[in-house]
């Protein structure tokens, strides 16, 4: 794998040759479930995948993996957000077709939903695919939150802070979107919870308040600032740093 990535990074080794005579073998070869349970294999398969997509383009690549998302191998789902997280970030979401597109945002709602531990990976995978794909995500804004809200209702606390920490990611591209109801929506969800009794949880859920009030404005804010300052004052009192 790390002479893969040599070698794809090295000048003179063209995209149409990696396309045609690289790509298939290598997704063949490495793209498994055994790649996925072995920490530093896993670590170099994303470090190369990253590479090889410098060279032929995002599009290419993560229509190779996308498929992945919906995997039923946990691990091997991981594998492929991480990708595609890396993959966005260096070369952005523009060469993404609207096929490519839906196709992402059904994965990523797929994967997130179907964790059983709750992972930083599928947390900013999902962040980078909204925020890369910004105002192309409108149409697909009421199925995230629905996902959102859902988890946030979740008898277990870390889904319910996962919940909590995404909404302060996509809170920005709500906006961008003009989704202001629906941020709205989510102020008021937010504001019932804030009697929530884990810490490491209402850390979270302070947080995405606090998201969605610096895009929103303190005059738009729903609930109004009159009725969440009151609600917030008692908890500065709270001993837990994250809080």
């Amino acid at each position: 794998l790390k002479v893969v990535k040599q070698c794809c990074g090295s000048e003179g080794v063209e995209a149409e040759y990696i396309k045609t005579d690289i790509l298939p073998h290598f997704f063949r070869a490495f793209w498994n479930h055994r790649m996925a349970l072995d920490k530093r294999n896993y670590k170099q398969l994303v470090e190369t995948t990253v590479e090889i997509a410098n060279k032929v383009g995002t599009s290419t690549v993560i229509w190779k993996v996308v498929e992945g998302l919906k995997d039923e191998n946990e691990q091997y789902r991981k594998m492929v957000m991480e990708t595609i997280e890396k993959v966005l970030e260096a070369l952005g979401a523009a060469d993404i077709d609207p096929r490519l597109e839906e196709q992402l945002i059904d994965g990523i709602l797929y994967a997130f939903q179907e964790q059983t531990t709750e992972d930083a990976v599928m947390l900013s995978g999902f962040g980078m695919v909204v925020n890369s794909l910004g105002k192309r995500c409108k149409p697909y804004l009421p199925q995230i939150c629905g996902t959102i809200l859902w988890r946030l209702n979740n008898k277990a606390a870390k889904v319910r802070q996962q919940a909590a920490d995404l909404i302060a990611k996509v809170a920005g591209v709500m906006k961008l979107c003009n989704e202001e109801k629906l941020m709205g929506h989510l102020g008021v969800v937010l504001y019932e919870y804030l009697g929530e009794e884990y810490p490491e949880v209402l850390g979270s859920i302070l947080g995405a308040l606090k998201g969605i009030v610096n895009v929103i404005g303190m005059t738009k804010m729903t609930p109004p600032i009159k009725d969440l300052l009151p609600r917030l004052t008692p908890i500065l009192k709270n001993r837990h740093e994250k809080v």
